[in-house]
């Protein structure tokens, strides 16, 4: 025979206390952490070129060339800021030294790069 399992009764005094307010603010950080971008790689909108990820993986590197280890990773489909600067077919990304191969980008409609 299975064994039964018993979800507790909540009561008012379930949610009073400390422990309720630390827990109950954690998952609400955690959610608007998640809400705000701030987990995720997408694309704002911030220096109007947006390019989207052609290939299956793009590595993002420090500078146009293979010379440094990739400092990151772009999925296919994926949606990244970029600048219209293209060095050595290295097209520069927003934030510092963020370089991705530009022939596995694409322009997304309506952007300007």
């Amino acid at each position: 025979m299975a064994a039964k399992i018993t979800v507790p009764k909540l009561d008012s005094s379930t949610f009073k206390g400390w422990a309720f307010v630390l827990v109950a603010g954690s998952i609400l950080t955690i959610l608007a952490l998640i809400d705000a971008g701030q987990f995720s790689k997408s694309a704002t909108g911030s220096t109007g070129c947006v390019m989207v990820v052609g290939s299956d993986t793009v590595n993002v590197r420090g500078n146009p060339g293979v010379e440094l280890a990739p400092v990151g990773s772009l999925t296919k489909g994926q949606e990244v800021d970029a600048q219209r600067n293209v060095v050595n077919g290295y097209r520069q990304l927003a934030g510092e030294n963020r370089w991705a191969l530009d022939s596995s980008l694409s322009t997304k409609a309506g952007s300007s790069c």
